[in-house]
């Protein structure tokens, strides 16, 4: 958060990172902390992740604890309260952001709202197309750093509203972090490689919508190789005897696409295009699919030839 600014009741704060390393875990764990400074006036704020529990008497403590070890006011800042859970706070006299209608800062001033956001409900049972495009990309593309969002939005081909649904699904996964700097959000992944592939596969979902075979005259040669192609490129398997590629379904109108049968056409010049659920061509190297999504779209289909060349594929490659 370091230079970076928060407007609060028409104010502008300066806000920069708090140092937390001398802090017990109990008081850190899953927070981020920072200080707010305009014209003399200076608070801790302490943001507090979605999914924390909190109980007023706790917080009032730790409150307290801070205030006295920094030698300034604490606020706790919300995404979102209760009536009842903002009522609780206030009567425990505990400062507090909540979202951008909820305001308790009594050594600075008092902005509250009747209207109150209900929590969002996040599925983290099995990853969205676009969060498993988001997830790649931070895989491959984020080499551990912060990102902005806009960017990833920008990187990938997606909205910001859709960038910002897979993030907080990611996020429901303890897939990344979040973080807010100025008028900014960042995502960091939690952790990198094949480590994070394995910590993500639980989540991952097969990228392919459907297969057809069709007639090639070199218009599909640039799709990246994928299947068992793929793996025959990068493993000691096999080539199979047709083809095959990837290719994102929105980029391909399969109702016109001639298809072939190889049984009654064995010497056509055919290739077996895999419609993916996002765009392939975002993740390929060496003109084979990403070695991650190559493993799902195994999954549960996969003998044991497949299954040793998917984890020579995935342990050779530099991610």
């Amino acid at each position: 958060m370091s230079d970076a600014s928060l407007k609060l009741f028409g104010l502008d704060f300066h806000a920069e990172k708090l140092e937390t390393k001398s802090l017990p875990l109990y008081l850190t764990a899953g927070r981020a902390f920072c200080k707010l400074s305009h014209a003399g006036q200076s608070f801790i704020l302490i943001r507090v992740r979605a999914d924390e529990r909190f109980g007023v008497i706790a917080l009032e403590k730790q409150a307290a604890q801070l205030s006295e070890k920094y030698g300034m006011p604490v606020a706790f800042e919300f995404e979102n309260i209760s009536r009842t859970q903002r009522n609780s706070l206030m009567e425990r006299s505990i400062p507090f952001i909540a979202g951008s209608n909820q305001m308790y800062l009594p050594f600075l001033g008092i902005a509250l709202s009747e209207h109150f956001v209900r929590p969002k409900t996040i599925k983290a049972e099995q990853m969205m197309p676009v969060t498993q495009s988001l997830f790649l990309w931070l895989l491959y593309k984020g080499n551990g750093k912060a990102v902005m969002k806009k960017d990833a939005a920008e990187a990938i081909g997606v909205t910001r509203t859709s960038l910002t649904r897979a993030s907080e699904q990611l996020a429901a996964m303890q897939l990344i972090s979040q973080e807010k700097s100025g008028k900014e959000f960042l995502m960091r992944a939690e952790g990198s490689g094949i480590d994070l592939y394995r910590k993500a596969k639980p989540f991952l979902i097969n990228p392919v919508q459907k297969t057809i075979t069709v007639q090639n005259n070199g218009e599909y040669d640039d799709c990246p190789l994928s299947g068992e192609s793929a793996l025959a490129q990068c493993t000691l398997l096999n080539h199979p005897r047709v083809p095959v590629r990837a290719v994102w379904k929105a980029s391909i109108d399969s109702e016109k696409a001639t298809e072939t049968d190889i049984r009654w056409e064995p010497d056509a010049d055919s290739v077996t295009l895999e419609l993916w659920k996002y765009n392939p061509a975002l993740y390929a190297k060496n003109g084979a699919a990403d070695p991650v999504s190559v493993a799902m779209s195994f999954e549960k289909n996969a003998d044991e030839r497949i299954e040793g060349s998917i984890e020579d594929y995935l342990e050779g490659y530099t991610w």
